[in-house]
């Protein structure tokens, strides 16, 4: 590598072209009332005009990794424009070649923002460059979104610091090191060298790849289900990623997504027509071993269904059930189940998978003197690596009975905080339509008040086990009204976080 492209940080008309060139990802789900509202977000690379974005299959379809995350309605493609202002929720896309292997996906810009479907668009794009020509000591260019909605891009910048591989990869490079500060909602970044080149993908590392890895959790309560647990998205909450998948790992996808690439350059694309945009998320590969749907019930079907599954059980009964969906096995793979209660394992099996490739597979713990009471926690291993896990609790637990609910009341077409908004949780068994026929406060549970950035946090905690009727209520926008709409498990959290609530003006 030459000393223009290696060892000086790229100059500011490089750094603003490559800039135009990276979008932020954020995956949208069907909110209230039909509004759609963001469930995470992620940065990518647009590396064809045409509309092709490199990104990490995490940000793109998190399911295809085996996290337990409810598909995103849609893929949301923000523009950048300004390095000043957020981006621009501009268009959709559709994933359209994928690796959970190694955490890239290619996405293809399908529709605009209004739905209609695009073709002959000719964006900024940054070109593909060579990963294999990185050297010690070369500068990098990280650029990205560290953020939830409406952040600014960000710029940092650092030396490659070493390489890394994968026993499982037959690649000699499957990670650059950087000493770069890169956060975690940088996932799916652009990592450009000096001449504005994009040679790497910053991707959170797991364990035992040489690469630090991120501190990621659960944090925000991303499938609205009122409480935030393993079933939730993980979001980086601190620390940062130091590890970029090098760009060369990435030809076989863009090839298959109709991209040649070059040195330098990213190649024409044969014409492509456009999808329509469906609600759905891609499924995923199938050639990727993955753990779906995992539910616990009292009792199952004769053919292992669950009957009635539900994560609150009444006490008494000798069996709990947990049955789950499951694709890509075979038997040269070590499956393993552990059981713990309350916090103390109980139970634990690891042998050959012994089943089909595919299909539905039901669990059981027994106990002849019955289940006590108590919180059930199953996680599911596969190699040993954590494929999917899930909590079931037996009667309620009486030493954690109530959860403190916040959430965020957000403009609909911006996507910005909404202040001054009144939010209402009404008891449980009111419907909204009684409340504001008679407009009795003893039917109100709990309050509160959105402040400056839309941001609320309810009066009192909330029992759990239980459906809370919502009314919001904001000047020059419409009431937002449903019954049982704040349903609180009986395993919820002591904190729980609701998702964006978009409001609609009138």
């Amino acid at each position: 590598m030459t000393a223009t492209s290696g060892r000086n940080l790229p100059g500011r008309e490089v750094i603003s072209n490559a800039m135009r060139g990276v979008v932020q990802i954020v995956a949208l789900r069907q909110g209230f009332l039909g509004g759609m509202s963001p469930a995470w977000t992620g940065s990518g690379t647009i590396v064809h005009p045409s509309g092709l974005i490199l990104t990490n299959c995490h940000v793109a379809n998190p399911r295809a990794m085996g996290m337990s995350a409810p598909p995103a309605d849609r893929l949301g493609i923000a523009l950048t424009e300004r390095s000043d202002q957020p981006p621009v929720l501009s268009y959709f896309a559709q994933v359209v070649a994928q690796s959970p292997e190694i955490d890239l996906a290619v996405l293809r810009i399908v529709a605009g923002v209004d739905g209609r479907q695009v073709s002959n668009l000719n964006l900024p794009y940054v070109p593909l460059g060579d990963s294999d020509d990185l050297e010690l000591g070369d500068v990098l260019a990280i650029l990205g979104y560290p953020g939830i909605g409406g952040d600014t891009i960000t710029l940092t910048s650092g030396s490659v610091s070493g390489f890394s591989h994968e026993e499982r990869l037959n690649v000699t490079r499957a990670w650059i090191k950087t000493d770069a500060t890169i956060s975690g909602g940088n996932s799916g970044g652009t990592a450009i060298n000096g001449v504005g080149h994009l040679v790497g993908v910053p991707t959170q590392a797991a364990a035992g790849t040489g690469i630090q890895p991120v501190d990621a959790r659960p944090v925000v309560d991303t499938n609205r289900d009122g409480q935030i647990d393993q079933r939730d998205t993980p979001m980086a909450i601190g620390g940062f990623i130091n590890g970029l998948r090098p760009v060369n790992l990435a030809s076989p996808l863009l090839q298959k997504a109709g991209l040649s690439t070059m040195r330098g350059a990213s190649a024409a694309l044969p014409p492509v027509q456009p999808a329509q945009p469906a609600r759905t998320s891609p499924a995923p590969s199938p050639s990727a071993p993955a753990f779906r749907a995992l539910v616990f019930s009292r009792d199952v079907t004769e053919d292992g269904r669950p009957i009635q599954p539900a994560s609150l059980l009444p006490s008494g009964g000798t069996q709990l059930f947990a049955s789950f969906e499951y694709s890509g096995l075979d038997s040269s793979m070590t499956f393993g189940e552990v059981w713990a209660w309350n916090g103390k394992t109980i139970a634990q099996k690891r042998g050959p998978w012994d089943a089909e490739a595919s299909g539905r597979r039901t669990l059981s713990l027994m106990n002849q003197r019955g289940l006590p009471d108590g919180e059930y926690h199953l996680v599911l291993t596969l190699n040993n690596q954590v494929m999917a896990e899930g909590k079931a609790v037996i009667g309620m637990l009486a030493e954690d009975t109530d959860t403190q609910v916040s959430g965020q009341i957000v403009d609909a077409a911006t996507n910005r905080g909404i202040a001054n908004v009144l939010v209402l949780a009404l008891k449980p068994g009111v419907r909204v339509q009684d409340f504001v026929r008679q407009q009795n406060k003893e039917q109100v549970v709990a309050k509160a008040t959105t402040g400056n950035q839309g941001a609320f946090t309810f009066d009192r905690q909330l029992p759990k086990g239980q459906a809370y009727g919502l009314l919001v209520i904001a000047r020059g926008y419409r009431d937002l009204a449903i019954d049982g709409a704040l349903r609180i498990t009986a395993n919820a959290p002591e904190q729980a976080q609701l998702g964006p609530i978009s409001l609609r003006r009138e």
